[in-house]
């Protein structure tokens, strides 16, 4: 789990103009020097985040660093500038940076990449040199996702993206599943519904709430696009429900509602942020007994924390596999024609 920084220092930078990658590799074998008077190196992976200006790169630059020393890595900032008249090149700067953690310093690296011309078009090469070896290499897109065909998969072994944050349009479900041919893909939208679909799961427990789960039979969710869809699918696919028993509304905050009804009694299961604040309020209602209540706060640091959550996961995830599939049907998307997990590395 992510935790706040609250001591991190900068001990060595570099940065150019029209470089070659000979160039940075050649300033940071010379930042490793620094380094390894520093501090111990412990990097577990090598993160590579793709986007498109320096605003969007200082934001996951600022999600990496609360990341703290839990999860220490080489990360790859790729900023690629889409304008075909620009002049090729590769801008670069890199950093060592030292946090401390219980009385241990352990050094983590940035590198920020803006790439033009050509070299856009396989950056593949432009990011291998710098990927740690034998380590996993994580591919983050946070507000896109990649073609199918894009060479920069081949060098990463797990794909992160977040489907809440792709613009609409173009069959994003669709094309996530096309994605997750290639490697596994980890959805940041779906790691930020945990609190949900844990405080929802405890509504059934217990022998008066259990026997209610065979009965449902109408589902309500709102939320963002890739909320609510992977919610409902998530229902649809756990519940076998038909997919007119489930209904999607828009709305700024997730929310969700479980109609049933068993040996004629009827029961409504709700979990919900109702406002701005972060609370989560979950709610039973069953006819002839208590209503029940309970709040959950959310955490600070919530993109940090679904990134950390992302960073962790390692190998096939059915139940967002099953919950994707889900969506798909209820977005009216037409799925791939075959769709199977890559195989294990």
């Amino acid at each position: 789990m992510a935790e706040a920084v609250t001591d991190t220092s900068t001990i060595a930078s570099w940065e150019g103009d029209d470089v070659t990658v000979t160039q940075i590799e050649a300033a940071l074998t010379e930042l490793r020097r620094n380094e390894q008077r520093a501090a111990v190196r412990t990097s577990v992976l090598t993160l590579v985040a793709v986007v498109s200006d320096r605003g969007q790169a200082d934001a996951a630059l600022d999600v990496v660093y609360h990341l703290g020393a839990r999860h220490p890595s080489r990360t790859i900032v790729v900023v690629v500038d889409d304008d075909a008249d620009a002049s090729s090149g590769i801008d670069a700067n890199a950093s060592v940076h030292v946090v401390e953690r219980q009385g241990t310093a352990i050094c983590y690296e940035n590198v920020v990449l803006r790439v033009s011309g050509p070299a856009r078009h396989h950056l593949d090469s432009v990011v291998e040199p710098f990927t740690l070896p034998d380590l996993p290499v994580v591919l983050w897109m946070p507000s896109r996702l990649p073609a199918t065909g894009d060479p920069l998969l081949a060098a990463a072994d797990r794909l992160v993206v977040d489907s809440r944050a792709v613009p609409e349009g173009g069959d994003v479900l669709t094309r996530i599943v096309a994605l997750s041919r290639r490697l596994y893909v980890t959805d940041l939208s779906w790691i930020r519904l945990a609190p949900w679909r844990t405080l929802l799961a405890g509504l059934f427990e217990g022998g008066l709430n259990r026997p209610f789960l065979s009965g449902v039979y109408e589902v309500q969710v709102a939320g963002n696009r890739g909320p609510r869809h992977l919610l409902g699918g998530w229902l649809m696919q756990s519940l076998n429900l038909h997919r007119d028993a489930v209904s999607l509304t828009p709305a700024e905050h997730v929310s969700i509602r479980l109609s049933a009804a068993i040996d004629g009694r009827r029961g409504e299961f709700v979990v919900e942020r109702a406002g701005a604040e972060r609370i989560i309020e979950s709610c039973i209602d069953i006819d002839g007994g208590p209503c029940v209540r309970q709040t959950l706060r959310m955490r600070r640091q919530w993109p940090a924390l679904s990134l950390a959550g992302a960073l962790t996961r390692v190998g096939d995830d059915v139940t967002y596999r099953r919950a994707l599939a889900g969506a798909l049907e209820l977005a009216g998307e037409r799925p791939p024609s075959s769709v199977t997990a890559p195989a294990v590395s």
